[in-house]
């Protein structure tokens, strides 16, 4: 089966208002809010980023380039939904002198959020996900199947939203258009992110997350950290950048994350 690059754009990009609480990017850990009902947010997002990994004594070295548009809309009270639509820009992969380049659009995500209660100032939502294979299979850029699953999402806001602590629990059903036994089906997630107004319109995020590695022979789970600022310039602009680290060898060394949310 060709390596599945879709995946990596995912954990990546993969992330709209509660209160006065965004868990938007560079944050990979969405919040617990939805777009109110006739708004519309248009994010932009990319990524630059770098890995260094040897496999019995031959190095591979790869350099991404990557991004994402994601379109939120509200349908209802507490109800939303999104697209997020993936392209790589380039991957140019360097093993033992050989040069590999791959670029092209990456599976789609659609994705169903609903806010359904709160609890002692915790608001809870519930995400379910569908993956679309739009990308091109013998390019490793899609898994040539139809994808399902969801995310628990909960968002406790302090100080009239200027802190705010975000946890999401994840699960995706993988079938494998080509399965050789190799790739794990059930992929569990799960992330914790934190956010700080440190003057107005100001933020300071951190976030840490952790996900099943889908390749069986190793037991290893991909860990992040990543950190960042977002700045909300006005009512209509988001501007934001951060820098996400793997802390495990199955996630890329380091990544630069920038980008920008339109609202209407």
């Amino acid at each position: 089966m060709p390596p599945v690059r879709s995946t990596t754009l995912a954990f990546c990009l993969a992330l709209v208002t509660a209160g006065s609480a965004f868990a938007g990017p560079p944050l990979a850990t969405d919040d617990a809010g939805t777009v109110d009902v006739g708004k519309v947010e248009i994010e932009l997002n990319s990524s630059y980023g770098y890995d260094r990994q040897t496999v019995n004594g031959s190095t591979t070295m790869t350099n991404t380039v990557d991004g994402e548009l994601k379109i939120t809309t509200g349908l209802y009270k507490d109800l939303g939904i999104s697209l997020a639509i993936p392209y790589l820009f380039n991957e140019r992969s360097h093993l033992d002198g050989a040069v590999s380049n791959t670029d092209g659009f990456g599976d789609m995500t659609l994705e169903v959020k609903y806010r359904f209660a709160e609890l002692a100032g915790i608001n809870l939502a519930i995400k379910p996900t569908v993956i679309i294979p739009a990308g091109k299979y013998s390019n490793g850029l899609s898994e040539g199947r139809w994808q399902f699953g969801g995310t628990l999402i909960a968002t406790r806001e302090f100080a009239d939203g200027a802190y705010a602590l975000h946890a999401n629990l994840g699960y995706e059903y993988h079938h494998y258009r080509e399965d050789d036994g190799t790739q794990r089906s059930n992929l569990w997630s799960g992330s914790i992110a934190c956010e700080a107004e440190l003057v107005k319109g100001l933020f300071a995020v951190a976030d840490l997350g952790l996900a099943t590695n889908p390749d069986k022979s190793s037991n290893e789970l991909p860990v992040y950290a990543l950190t960042g600022l977002r700045y909300e310039i006005n009512d209509q602009l988001d501007i934001n950048t951060g820098v996400k680290f793997g802390l495990t060898r199955p996630e890329t060394d380091v990544s630069a994350l920038y980008g920008l949310v339109l609202k209407f």
